[in-house]
């Protein structure tokens, strides 16, 4: 049987290999941060590609080889094991979401193992499972932001749940914004990150935050 790992992002795949995880494996990382910024219904598609592409501020080119190439191991060797390592935070069920919703699209039947980590990396717990219904859901969620009638998965119910709220106008990381309006852009940023590591967003998203908080303000 043919594994391969996917992992939420390059620095779970930096801490896998320094730690000589699976050795002889395949690992790949899903680069992408779908809480940021728009998408559309067909993933990876030509559309798809230029709206993230214009999220992450890169060319289309460079969205192919940073994120879409790296999955095409998903289509080589007969793959019929995937493992998706995922931590629990916002960030990375939202990816988890998405990289469901595509198996589904691409009609993927083999096994599907999630395993659950920490945000240092450590399992948490693991779980068994089938992309039906995770386009609907994609879509209902990430197009529609509207609340899915039911998710059986514990974590990924709180993410989207947390994703909803995060992007609504007025959530718990605007009010902290305009709580502290003395802390520098950088100040303020890392107590966001230490505050809020359920929602596991970077220094990216939350300067970005900040900056168009403030702007508003004046």
């Amino acid at each position: 049987m043919q594994k391969l790992h996917i992992l939420n992002g390059e620095e779970m795949n930096k801490a896998f290999k320094s730690q000589g995880l699976f050795e002889g494996e395949h690992m790949i990382p899903f680069n992408e941060a779908m809480c940021a910024g728009e998408t559309c219904e067909t993933i990876f598609s030509e559309e798809f590609i230029k709206t993230r592409a214009v999220t992450h501020g890169v060319s289309e080119d460079d969205y192919r080889r940073i994120t879409v190439e790296k999955l095409e191991a998903v289509f080589r060797e007969g793959r019929d094991h995937l493992q998706l390592w995922f931590d629990e935070d916002m960030f990375c069920q939202i990816n988890l979401l998405t990289l469901l919703a595509w198996l589904e699209q691409i009609g993927y039947e083999g096994k599907i193992e999630l395993c659950l980590t920490t945000q240092q990396f450590e399992p948490l717990a693991s779980y068994q499972l089938h992309v039906a219904g995770y386009r609907a859901m994609y879509k209902q969620v990430l197009i529609n932001r509207a609340h899915p009638s039911e998710v059986l998965l514990p974590p990924l119910k709180k993410g989207i749940e947390l994703y909803l709220h995060y992007k609504g106008l007025d959530n718990e990381l605007v009010t902290f914004i305009k709580h502290h309006p003395v802390l520098s852009e950088e100040q303020l940023v890392s107590l966001m990150i230490e505050t809020f590591q359920k929602y596991g967003l970077g220094d990216v998203q939350y300067m970005q935050l900040v900056r168009s908080v403030r702007a508003s303000e004046l």
